[in-house]
């Protein structure tokens, strides 16, 4: 028993008590209240107005279900929620097996070009997903898309509309594939080699191997990936309201986004419904994924050690390019061509003229210098908090003995089945309902705290990882050779989470500063961020600034990526002793953030 963790009052000899249940000390109480406050108070809310009879803020309101009734009853409420299904359904089979499929093509064969599907990963990620609605709207413009003009020019045949079906699950697919495959690529690495090594032997072909031995022993990984990429797609906002509400596709991330904002008054009570519905379609989407999964052995990383080697899948491989270089031109070529040709034009679909006005025009118009300020500040203060805030949640889970170390992860786990205008709408009745927080409507104080609650669960589950692999007993080594507990633990585990954290905080700045959701139902023309002055600009028609505004956006995002490869290599210099300029530092074996 470790001299950190042992409660000296613990009677001697009685197995099975390693360790009494402590008190929780007032840090624990704070970060329950906290918790609760942030992450469970808006979805109560949100239950609470859909059976009120006024707007938020105003206490002469009476309790009714009609406002419930009315949303439950209604057709249309129905027929969104059953396009939800089939958009996020589509997409998440269609990514899903892609994302598979690049995993499969970079880890275990030769394939030429398969270095570069990573990395173009990550910048897929990294840019706001209003930028494949927006370029890809543009795209399909008739008749004056670049896809459009192109193929008429060529074959004289006219694309299928953007504004559809077609154009919705496709361009869902772009942004979704790159993350599942991000989320895929580590456990195809793990995968340990002995299983095919064994089924080779018995006879069986490396195809059939593939799929009854070790597709099945990453069934874990995959349905969880499908389960999250289908919760993220039933919150879908962005690629619906852009290219499903101009074709009369309604989904019911757009039907509470219409209730709030296309009618007057705004509906709030029906709003608030379907965002409850929205809710218990994604709990009942978790739960059923713990049950499917909770009791089943997955196993696929052992302790013996085995080399991997790449399958020569002869002419095969040839298609895997293919499907890298196609990929790559749809959802990064393509859009990003059009942003940069779009925001040249002096007027949307004239290919002559290019001219940088359009850029000019963008810096100078009231409000960009404010999108961009808030944007970033957005980016580095959302993204450290909800960094923070997840550290602090991961460590109290594992390192706290009290009974309610767990409460603080169970409520930022509530808000996993929460998308970001359903969030946006709990706040708004969180916040309007207190007196005290009614002056933070519509001010970016309010925004910035709606993405640090939206953000949190991602970085929570970015760290909780690495802090689990950190052992107590350095803690305990640090506490016998006689340091305090605060000092071990700001010198020794806060050093170590270090990378972990600042990883987090990076992907939660990305997320934040791209994100649309949150904002358009929060956020008023004077503290707007870069993604909804864009999506503004698209609608009042100015696709070649939206396109200017875009690119800026991208510009910066790249200079971050850029800095951050920079960071990485002068460290790696750094931890391997080989740069003259800095001091090295050796990393014991094992720590996180080490290169292999």
């Amino acid at each position: 028993m470790s001299t950190a963790t042992t409660d000296l009052r613990t009677p001697v000899g009685r197995p099975g008590v390693a360790r009494r249940q402590r008190r929780p000390s007032p840090g624990l109480i704070l970060l329950c209240l906290l918790s609760l406050g942030l992450f469970v108070w808006p979805v109560v809310m949100l239950a609470y107005g859909a059976f009120r009879t006024a707007p938020p803020g105003f206490g002469h309101a009476s309790w009714s279900t009609s406002g419930f009734t009315a949303a439950l009853s209604s057709s249309a409420v129905w027929h969104a929620f059953a396009n939800s299904l089939i958009l996020s359904g589509s997409t998440v089979l269609i990514s899903t097996a892609l994302a598979v499929y690049l995993a499969w093509t970079v880890t275990r064969t030769a394939t030429p070009l398969r270095r570069i599907v990573t990395p173009m990963a990550v910048l897929i990620f990294a840019i706001p997903p209003l930028f494949f609605a927006l370029s890809w709207a543009m795209l399909g413009e008739q008749p004056v898309g670049l896809v459009d003009k192109a193929l008429h020019a060529m074959f004289g045949v006219t694309p299928l509309n953007i504004q559809s079906w077609f154009g919705m699950i496709g361009v869902s697919v772009l942004g979704a594939t790159a993350a599942e495959y991000l989320l895929l690529l580590g456990p195809f690495l793990a995968l340990d080699p002995s299983f095919e090594e064994a089924s080779l032997v018995c006879g069986a072909s490396r195809l059939r191997s593939f799929f009854l031995i070790e597709l099945p022993a990453l069934a874990p990984s995959v349905l969880g990936v499908m389960i999250l990429g289908f919760v993220l797609g039933m919150g879908l906002l962005t690629v619906p309201l852009l290219l499903g509400e101009p074709a009369g596709i309604y989904v019911l991330p757009t039907a509470i986004y219409r209730d709030y904002q296309a009618v007057t008054p705004p509906n709030y009570a029906g709003a608030s419904t379907l965002a409850l519905l929205l809710v218990a379609m994604v709990l009942i989407l978790v739960a059923l994924q713990t049950r499917l999964l909770g009791r089943r052995s997955f196993t696929t990383v052992t302790g013996k050690s085995s080399r991997r080697e790449r399958l020569d899948i002869g002419r095969w491989k040839w298609l895997g390019t293919a499907v890298i270089v196609i990929y790559g031109l749809l959802a990064l070529v393509l859009p990003l061509g059009q942003f940069v040709l779009g925001s040249l034009e002096s007027y949307f679909g004239v290919y002559s003229h290019l001219s940088l006005n359009n850029y000019s025009t963008v810096l100078h118009a009231p409000g960009t210098s404010s999108a961009f300020e808030t944007t970033l500040l957005v980016a580095v203060v959302a993204g450290f908090s909800a960094a923070a805030l997840g550290v602090w949640v991961a460590l109290t889970a594992q390192r706290s003995t009290s009974r309610l170390r767990r409460l603080p992860d169970l409520s930022i786990w509530v808000l996993w089945a929460v998308p970001g205008i359903t969030l946006s709408l709990g706040l708004i009745w969180a916040y309007l309902s207190v007196p005290g927080l009614r002056s933070l409507y519509a001010t970016q104080w309010i925004v910035l705290l709606a993405l640090i609650v939206g953000t949190t669960p991602i970085a929570s589950r970015a760290v909780t990882g690495p802090i689990g692999q950190i052992s107590r007993e350095l803690e305990e080594a640090a506490r016998t050779a006689g340091a305090s507990g605060f000092r071990a633990t700001t010198g020794i585990l806060l050093r170590l989470i270090l990378p972990a954290f600042v990883v987090a905080w990076f992907i939660t700045g990305i997320v934040a500063s791209g994100n649309l959701d949150i904002p358009i139902l929060l956020a008023s023309p004077n503290n707007q961020t870069v993604p909804l002055l864009a999506y503004n600009q698209f609608n009042d028609g100015s696709l070649s600034q939206a396109a200017a505004t875009f690119c800026l956006l991208i510009g910066i995002v790249a200079a971050v990526l850029v800095l951050a490869a920079v960071m990485r290599f002068v460290l790696r210099l750094r931890a391997a002793g080989r740069s003259p300029a800095l001091p090295a530092l050796r990393l014991p074996a094992g720590l996180p953030g080490r290169s292999r």
